[in-house]
């Protein structure tokens, strides 16, 4: 039986989803740090001109009456200042500047949307299929049975990784976390190259005395030890 191993569709979902976030993100920070931040700091510098006018003609008041002119200045800053009623602008700090500009316009914006673009792009690309009689095929790369030299396990319980070895040094990686029946085309292969150890669905091969409450497996007694896989 032909097994093919395509993108699991939560993968999909999950890098299209952060790549959007990455986006809106990128283009809030941008405009903050372009249109917001520039706005405030100005808002800002013109209120303290204002606040300073005003305090120090009304201070200028308390001794000596005031000209025409400074009459006229000192009701245009009280004007003014009477507009921010309800709070008056407050110096932008320090850390907003860079925040906006390498979390999110960089981090974000430049960095982050990118690679989950990318990221998608090549996990769509990915396509693998075992015939049935032993032969893999991996995007460009085609092993027979006897040009598959050994398989990797050693990452296959912790992180869902396996890497199949050709003869003629190929190297082709499958992550069963990101491929979806991955796990079928790694359990045929290592059951081939050591059926005493793994199932051909991928979990590990036990003996029936180590089952706990006599459970039972596929090969007189496996165990369903697996990696964990999402469906």
């Amino acid at each position: 039986m032909t097994v093919i191993a395509t993108a699991r569709k939560s993968r999909v979902i999950w890098l299209v989803a952060y790549g959007i976030l990455c986006v809106v993100l990128g283009f809030w920070g941008a405009y903050d740090y372009w249109v917001r931040i520039p706005k405030h700091e100005s808002d800002y510098a013109a209120f303290s001109r204002t606040k300073e006018v005003f305090d120090r003609l009304e201070k200028q008041s308390a001794t000596k009456s005031l000209s025409a002119s400074e009459i006229s200045e000192y009701e245009a800053a009280k004007t003014e200042i009477a507009i921010y009623k309800d709070g008056a602008p407050e110096p932008v700090p320090a850390y907003d500047r860079p925040l906006q500009l390498w979390v999110y316009v960089i981090g974000c914006g430049v960095l982050g949307a990118p690679w989950c673009f990318w990221g998608l792009f090549q996990l769509r690309r990915q396509r693998f299929e075992l015939d049935g009689d032993g032969t893999l095929i991996a995007n460009e790369i085609r092993l027979s049975t006897d040009q598959i030299k050994s398989i990797d396990m050693s990452k296959w319980m912790s992180k869902s990784v396996a890497t199949i070895h050709g003869i003629g040094g190929e190297q082709i990686k499958l992550d069963d976390y990101m491929m979806k029946n991955a796990h079928l085309i790694i359990g045929r292969i290592a059951h081939r190259f050591d059926p005493g150890a793994w199932n051909e669905d991928g979990t590990k091969w036990k003996p029936a005395e180590e089952l706990a409450g006599g459970e039972t497996g596929k090969n007189s007694g496996e165990t369903a030890d697996s990696a964990p896989r999402e469906t």
